[in-house]
């Protein structure tokens, strides 16, 4: 792996080894449905972490309510209905970022507390079959629809809702109904649930980190083969075997003993791992060598721009750029260019262009630059002066590096190419049609042709080291093969 996938890894290993993944991933990841989050091989113990702070948050308040209720079964249910509202009210609240909604625990207990209602409260209903295959299509249609006109709060709760319906009414339903015997294929696959949870990401992560480019027939078949092959030797060979051994209070010390051993073992080189930025070989082609590394190479070199948050403070040429991080790669692009310039950087928050009037005055150009395909902020395009104003385009350089270092070996490596954000590609176009020459294309210079991006600079340099952001020499491959001279006016 390369090494800030790697050093995301050595991460989980340790989050995940503590039951504290999901939080890790609040605050590194939080957008789970991120096309970054594919390559990470433990990202899905997020779930495991929220559901073993739940085996420990329930007994710990169902203790608290059994003494304060003395003993009474009718406290824990009106415990769990509490628990359940007050999660919901939490999750509903707009005062919450949607990462802390996804991943922690008090925003999804009532997903997990409603089942539990029906422990206390299990209400006697007529026309099961009815209402029970009305819940199924309402499950089914939110879980096959992309709609639209709903949100993704109300489509969660009406999943909630009607899988609560359905369990209502199968509780007491015999499912032993092929000649008296189970349905053994689901029963196996029910048993070996974990095995496969657990193996699934690790195998898909791995395909397309090394192996596949895309998802195909090809790569879905040897998905589901290795997965089936890995989980059955999983299930047999460590589930079983410790269930037996904490079934046996003999061996349960043992078993919970040699676990921890493991465990800390484990974590120990992955901390080690984590501490060293994830690297463990020299990386040329990244300008990284073992002997001499520290944490967030590559984070200090994109943050930079901060330190440039300031007033002009010469007569030289007078640039503001304003943007997050993609902005702080053109400030950089900039700055290898032509460090004389008097660069002064702001972070675009929407509603606070004000702020900067007075820089922007005093500015010779101004540049905004976009980060994906949101649309562009018209306050901005109001505010700064048509003369003065350039607008500059998002960049992709695929969806991984990985499937790019696994070729390292080939002769034609620093000539590889990937296929291109066809959505970015296209809303370029639209951008340059719309600014003509008051736009800058970050996609059309590294384009090798019309679907396909450069992921290497002239120099044998990655242009990127995460597909979106640039590398030092990636800043300075664009300073060379851009015409910045043209864009400032300078002969």
């Amino acid at each position: 792996m390369l090494p800030d996938d790697y050093e995301n890894l050595a991460q989980s290993v340790v989050a995940s080894s503590f039951f504290l993944n999901n939080m890790l991933q609040c605050i590194t990841t939080r957008n789970y449905w991120d096309i970054v989050n594919l390559y990470k091989p433990l990202m899905h113990l997020w779930y495991i972490g929220l559901l073993m702070q739940l085996y420990v948050f329930f007994p710990l308040v169902y203790l608290i309510a059994w003494k304060i209720g003395k003993k009474s079964t009718k406290a824990l249910g009106i415990t769990t209905i509490i628990i359940s509202i007050s999660s919901l009210i939490l999750f509903l609240l707009p005062v919450f970022s949607s990462a802390w909604k996804f991943y922690l625990l008090p925003f999804r207990l009532f997903e997990l507390s409603t089942g539990g209602l029906l422990v206390f409260y299990s209400p006697a209903i007529k026309r099961k079959k009815a209402i029970g295959i009305c819940a199924l299509l309402i499950f089914l249609l939110v879980l096959c629809s992309r709609v639209k006109f709903i949100s993704g709060s109300i489509m969660l709760i009406l999943t909630v809702v009607s899988v609560l319906m359905l369990l209502v009414c199968i509780n007491d339903v015999n499912f032993n109904i092929i000649d008296g015997k189970p349905l053994k294929l689901l029963a196996i696959i029910g048993k070996s649930s974990y095995s496969i949870y657990i193996w699934h990401q690790m195998i898909v992560a791995f395909l397309f980190y090394s192996i596949f480019p895309d998802q195909n027939v090809v790569s879905f078949l040897v998905f589901v083969i290795m997965t089936t092959i890995v989980s059955v030797i999983s299930y047999r060979f460590i589930e079983c075997p410790l269930g037996r051994c904490v079934a046996d209070k003999r061996k349960e010390s043992i078993a919970i003993i040699t676990s921890l051993i493991f465990a800390g073992i484990l974590v120990g080189i992955a901390f080690c791992v984590y501490l060293h930025a994830g690297v463990v070989r020299d990386i040329p082609e990244l300008n990284i060598d073992k002997d001499n590394v520290h944490r967030n190479m590559h984070a200090e070199y994109c943050d930079r721009p901060y330190a440039w948050d300031r007033d002009f403070t010469t007569d030289t040429i007078r640039i503001l750029v304003v943007g997050d991080s993609f902005g702080r790669d053109w400030a950089n692009v900039l700055y290898e260019y032509n460090q004389d310039m008097d660069i002064s950087y702001r972070f675009y928050t929407k509603g606070h262009m004000n702020e900067i009037k007075e820089r922007i005055e005093s500015s010779d150009k101004v540049f905004y630059v976009l980060s994906g395909i949101n649309g562009i902020s018209e306050e901005v395009v109001d505010i700064v002066p048509d003369d003065k104003l350039f607008i500059v385009g998002p960049k992709n350089f695929g969806k991984s590096n990985g499937i790019v270092y696994a070729q390292r070996g080939n002769d034609d490596y620093f000539e590889i190419t990937v296929e291109a954000n066809a959505e970015i590609v296209k809303y370029d176009e639209l951008l340059q049609q719309r600014f003509g020459k008051h736009y800058i294309s970050m996609m059309v210079p590294v384009m090798s042709d019309e679907t396909h991006v450069r992921v290497f600079t002239d120099d044998n340099k990655y242009i990127s080291q995460d597909c979106r952001h640039l590398t030092q020499a990636g800043a300075q491959y664009y300073s060379r093969i851009i015409g910045i001279d043209s864009i400032l006016g300078i002969e």
